[in-house]
Parts: C-alpha cells; structure tokens; sequence
C-alpha cells in the first residue's frame, strides 16, 4: 500500500479544491490535491455557464452591486445563508477575484470595440469565454496554475474514508486508484474536503457519474453536523432526450449581448415563461421557472420528465450564436433555433445544503475535517463563491497547524476499510449489478423526493430506499472481479454513498416543515419566516440523529413577511 505523507489533504479538484491548494502553497504548506476524476476536468465547476458581477466591478453601479448581494441572499439562498460571510465573499470577489484571473489569462468576452459583454438587468454578468462554457477555461486556467506550482496531484482515484489519528482527529484519507485498483494512504495535519455542490442522486440530474455523495457520506460517517440537506434546486430546461444530454440546457436566463433569452412553452403551444415579462430584472430566474413550471405540471399540460418545450424561435438566433453555446443542440439536431423548439425537462442541480462550517474558518464540528466550497451548506452555487472559500479555508487551516501536534494514523482505520472495499469487489450474490442498484436509489429519489413532495411522498422514498439497503445491498453482484480499471467496482463502492445520503436527504426533507423557494412540500405549501427562517441541522447521536433548528440572522436582508404561500414569493 503506497502512502504520501503531507501537511494538508484536498479532496476535490474544482475551484474551492485548486483555490485552496493554490493559497496554502503560496503560504509555503504542502499540500496534495486527491481528485476522482481529472483536476480541473470533472466536476461541477466546468460546467459553470457564465461569472456574476459583484459590487461595482466592470461599470457596475452602487445599485446593481446592492442588487448583487440581495441577489445572492434573497433569491439564490431564501435567507438561508449567513448575511456576514455573503458581505465579506462580495467584498472579495468584487476587489480581488476577476482582477485575479484577468493577471492569470482567463479572457472574458469583448465586442468589436473591446468592452467586457455583460448580460442585461439588475444582476450582471460576463462570460469566459461564451457563455454556457466559462467553466471549461476557467478550470484549464486553474490546473496549469497548480501544474506551474508543482503542486502535487493524484488523480483518478476515489477516496472511501477519513482516516483519524490516534489522537482522534481526522489526518487523512483512504484512496483507491482507479485505473490500478491499488490503495492509496495520504496523511496530513488536516484534511480539507472540497467535492461540490452536485450529486447524482436523482434519476435526471445535472451531476456526473462520479458524483455519488461521497463527500457528504464521508463527512457524516465521521461525525460531521449537516444542514439545509432538502434545499435542492432544479434546473428547468434541459434536454428531455436522449438521456445522455440531460446536462444540456437551453437556458431561459438573460444571455449576452441580447436582451432577449429562451421562453417556455406547454405541450399546448402555450408560452407560460419569458425572462422579459416574468422575471424583467432577472433577480430569482431558477425559482422563478420552476414554480411556473408546476403551475403547468399541476394543470396537466406539463411533467417534470417532459412535455413541455423551450427555445429561441422569438429571437434572431446570430444573438444566441454570437456570445453563446446554447444554438448548440439544435444545430447538432439538425433544427433551426430560428424556427424550432426543443423539448425539455427538469433535472437535480446543486444541493444547496450540505457540512456545517464555521464560515470564518471553514471548520467543522469534527478536529481536523475543514471544508469548501459546494459541500458546505452555507450558499448556493456560483464559481466565485467555490473559490472565496478556498481563500478561506486555506487561511483557516493555516492558522490552526501551528497549534497541531504530530500523530500517527490510527491503523485501524487503514485495516477496516482495506476489509471493506475488497469485501465489496468479491460481492457475489443473486442479484442485481451495482449499476442497477444506483438506477433504483435515483428513481427512489426522483419518485418520493423530487420536485413535489409530502410526507406521504418522503415515507415511500425512506421505505423504498431501506429496502434497497436490507435486501439488495447484501445481494449485490459483480460481474468483473479485478482490479484495474474496475468501474464496477467503483460503482459498488458509490452505491453506499448514495444510499446513506439519500436516506439523509429525505430525513432532512421531512423535518422541514414548510416550502421555500425550490422545496416544494404540498402538505406545507407556505413559506414560514416565523418558523423556518433557521438552519435545519441534522446532529449524529450514539443510536442515529437529531434535529437541531438554529435562526439565522437578517441584519442586511428581510424577507418582509410572515407567512405566504410559496408560489406567490419571487425568491
């Protein structure tokens, strides 16, 4: 077994993992970046369509920087975020961060005269290259930056545990290599998790097959308080078929260089959104889409699997094709985005709960397990966000070395999940592959725990996702029992993963107790500010967990209002 030993252990190669690999170098700290795909190349950060404008940047005005922070406060998180770390992350962003990547070469989209194209309304933003790909330069940028540092990487290999110190405190990480099936120790003073916003825990969802939860599975079985698991959001129009272009958008948000964007059409001809009369400002467009998504759903002219319709066909398609991906499809079709639309349908996007962190530090309930970035439950999307908390944690976790003693690892750790994976790739029971065992979690999840949802809903996704573990998990087969390249493997290795999150989701889900913004419970259709303006913690305990519900302050932002039906908010 290969062991590497360093100061600190990143887990996760997007734009929180590289940030805060990259400010702990420049801090002199080693560091070894662990990633289970490419660093830089898999993720949810390549998939980042376009870069928010923060505070006055690029002719931003003292309104629209404002608008900005009630942007991310109120329509992108519910009030669910703590108002002072949104303040100091758009302070940073606005004075440090796109200066940054212009020194560093990331080119944001010009004119012919060479100003910097914004997209239009009270929330702006720009793209890298076009928009619809900003995250694929971004995130080249990123891996040339930590290959020009020398900063180590071990890619292709999934970590499966946190591995404690004798001393008790997480030191480092359990690994196997993909391609090799070979194990792997990396031991560290610290371990930083930073694996994203995204899981593919849902039967449609914008996550990729690598993204099982690991992070959030790892983080529980060691100990760590989770919060706001149920506020998943979704988005509306992607390509309904073929499965494989569920991650294909056609995006009904402001584009560049147009004031026009994608509408939405029912399976009656209907149009039921368009940016410019629904949502002029472009303040809470996600939501925005999907309550008039459910509108359609619950009228029968809509499903969430489908049947209804979005494109560009009002338009004049040079505006789509000039500073845009979003023509893409269509011409790959063979179909003219002046004349035609596609069908679209919902899938799971971000996860905007996840570990509670302290956000002044990046730690979390458990000595030597920090986190950034997506997996943290304290904000929602967006690239610039991911990396302030890079900025963060790096400087969390270099205040703390100095105060850390050396330890070993605790063998244990090392012996039981050694124990534990190759039990797993010589499963050979009666039953079904560890693929089809994913599929089924995610139709659970997309069944009982999808768009709308009750606790009649939730019950049957608990109960189904229980029988999956009692009786499918023991009987789970694998057809191919080596160890290079054995995807299968991996596969059996995500299913536990995915099963314990999942469980964890929905447990979340029946807790609160009320709708808000993306969550959408019928049996609580009102969002509740006295109630439910709190952190919904989930706390383990010696025989399973407890719900713990913790207010959040409002000292720059309020929502207005007491109790409303949730349809009728905007955020």
């Amino acid at each position: 077994m290969k062991t590497v030993k360093t100061d600190v252990v990143i887990v996760g190669g997007g734009a929180a993992g590289c940030f805060a690999a990259l400010e702990l170098h420049r801090k002199g700290i080693a560091c070894v970046v662990v990633c289970k795909g490419l660093v830089g190349k898999s993720g949810a950060s390549i998939f980042a369509g376009n870069l928010v404008l923060s505070g006055q940047v690029l002719g931003n005005t003292p309104e629209q920087a404002r608008n900005t922070g009630e942007f991310l406060v109120k329509y992108h998180n519910q009030f669910l975020i703590d108002q002072h770390w949104a303040r100091r992350c758009g302070a940073w962003v606005e004075s440090e961060y796109y200066a940054e990547l212009e020194r560093a070469g990331l080119y944001f989209r010009r004119d012919a005269e060479g100003n910097v194209v914004t997209s239009p309304g009270k929330i702006r933003s720009v793209a890298a290259n076009v928009q619809g790909n900003s995250g694929v330069p971004f995130m080249d940028l990123r891996r040339k930056q930590l290959a020009r540092a020398g900063i180590p990487t071990i890619e292709e290999t999934a970590v499966t545990a946190l591995l404690h110190g004798r001393d008790g405190r997480v030191r480092g990480v359990f690994g196997l290599s993909v391609l090799t099936g070979e194990p792997i120790v990396v031991q560290g003073q610290s371990v930083i998790l930073a694996t994203g916003y995204s899981d593919r825990l849902h039967s449609r969802s914008t996550g990729t097959r690598e993204m099982s939860a690991d992070g959030l599975a790892m983080a529980w079985r060691a100990g760590a308080d989770l919060l706001n698991l149920e506020m998943q959001w979704w988005h509306t129009n992607d390509v309904a078929h073929p499965p494989s272009w569920e991650r294909m958008q056609i995006y009904p948000n402001p584009i560049l260089g147009s004031p026009k964007s994608a509408r939405m059409v029912n399976a009656a001809g209907e149009e039921f959104f368009n940016q410019q009369d629904d949502d002029p400002m472009a303040f809470g467009p996600y939501t925005v889409q999907l309550k008039a998504l459910v509108k359609q759903v619950r009228a029968g002219k809509a499903s969430y699997s489908g049947g209804y319709f979005a494109g560009f066909n009002h338009m004049n398609p040079a505006e789509v094709n000039a500073y845009t991906t979003y023509g893409k499809p269509y011409y790959q079709l063979g179909l003219d985005p002046a004349k035609d639309l596609l069908e679209t349908a919902v899938t799971a996007h971000y996860r905007q709960g996840g570990v509670r962190v302290d956000t002044a530090t990046m730690k979390t309930s458990v000595p030597g397990l920090f986190v950034a970035g997506g997996l943290g439950g304290h904000s929602n999307g967006l690239i610039a966000l991911a990396t302030f908390d890079g900025k963060t944690v790096a400087e969390g976790v270099a205040d703390e070395l100095g105060f850390v003693a050396v330890a070993d690892l605790n063998d244990r750790d090392i012996q039981a999940e050694t124990y534990r994976l190759e039990k797993l790739r010589q499963s050979d029971g009666d039953g079904e592959s560890p693929f089809a065992i994913k599929e089924k979690i995610r139709g659970a999840m997309w069944n009982g725990a999808g768009v709308e949802k009750s606790a009649a809903t939730l019950e049957e996704a608990l109960a189904n996702l229980r029988r999956i573990r009692e009786f499918d998990l023991p009987a789970m087969r694998l057809k191919n029992r080596t160890k290079i390249a054995n995807y299968e493997w991996l596969d059996a290795i995500d299913v536990h993963n995915m099963i314990d999150a999942a469980e964890l989701v929905v447990h979340s889900s029946l807790e609160r107790r009320e709708s808000r913004g993306p969550f959408i419970r019928t049996d609580f259709p009102d969002t509740d500010n006295l109630d439910w303006l709190a952190a919904n913690v989930m706390v383990k305990t010696e025989n399973g967990f407890r719900f713990e519900r913790v207010p959040y302050e409002t000292p720059y932002f309020q929502p207005g209002f007491d109790r409303r039906d949730n349809m009728l908010v905007a955020w």
